[in-house]
């Protein structure tokens, strides 16, 4: 079958070869007049089809048992975003085997955000908590800065290009920074939660933050529209 189709469209092409060399002129002219009217059937075609279209759209938009099936299968056929999170399990900044997760001091539920860019971070400190998809606040805060130990002093970027902290309902706290210093900045120094920890907020509203960490489990609390200071006895 597919060879005869292939000896056809060759015999096709030499008889076409040979009438274009015996007769040039009208050969050419044929040629012309099959292209013109190829083309102006395809146009009325093309009209006759789109005035029944929407001849038969407007009779679909009509019947209301026929517009909510229509609607159906545009919404069945309409293309899912797909959302993959990942989690990560940390302790004492270092990231823990799946074994080893039930010791995690802070674990990070990430996943991509509409821009399918930047991956959404969200903070997690007991097991108890929620691993849910939250929205993004609307604050950035102007400087956030680390101090540890006595002169060492690191800037902390909440929001980059290939990430994002600014989550409603995000904490900060100890265990985080370390993380962040051992994780994202790749700090090659022994840093533990026995060291001093000294946070530095600029805020969104030019206000001066200064929150040391202790045993009290001090943190930074991000809320849609602000943030707060919390420590246990709060």
């Amino acid at each position: 079958m597919i060879s005869y189709l292939l000896n056809s469209f060759l015999i096709g092409i030499l008889f076409a070869d040979l009438l274009e060399r015996r007769f040039p002129e009208q050969f050419r002219i044929f040629l012309t007049e099959v292209t013109f009217n190829a083309l102006y059937l395809y146009s009325k075609l093309q009209i006759y089809f789109a005035r029944a279209n929407r001849n038969f759209n407007d009779y679909i938009d009509a019947n209301p048992t026929l517009l909510k099936i229509k609607t159906d299968l545009a919404e069945l056929m309409k293309p899912k975003n797909v959302v993959i999170t990942c989690s990560q399990f940390f302790k004492n900044g270092d990231q823990l085997l799946l074994e080893d997760a039930s010791q995690f001091d802070l674990a990070i539920f990430s996943w991509l955000g509409d821009d399918n860019k930047c991956v959404n971070r969200k903070t997690i400190y007991t097991a108890s908590e929620p691993t849910t998809i939250v929205e993004c606040t609307d604050i950035k805060f102007m400087l956030v800065e680390i101090e540890v130990g006595e002169n060492k002093s690191y800037k902390v970027d909440l929001k980059t290009d290939s990430y994002n902290f600014y989550l409603v309902g995000n904490k900060f706290t100890k265990q985080f920074f370390i993380y962040y210093l051992k994780q994202i900045l790749c700090i090659d120094e022994n840093i533990n939660d026995q060291d001093k920890f000294v946070l530095k907020i600029i805020d969104h509203h030019v206000n001066r933050i200064t929150v040391d960490f202790t045993d009290k489990n001090e943190r930074i609390i991000l809320e849609k529209n602000g943030y707060k200071v919390a420590k246990n006895d709060d």
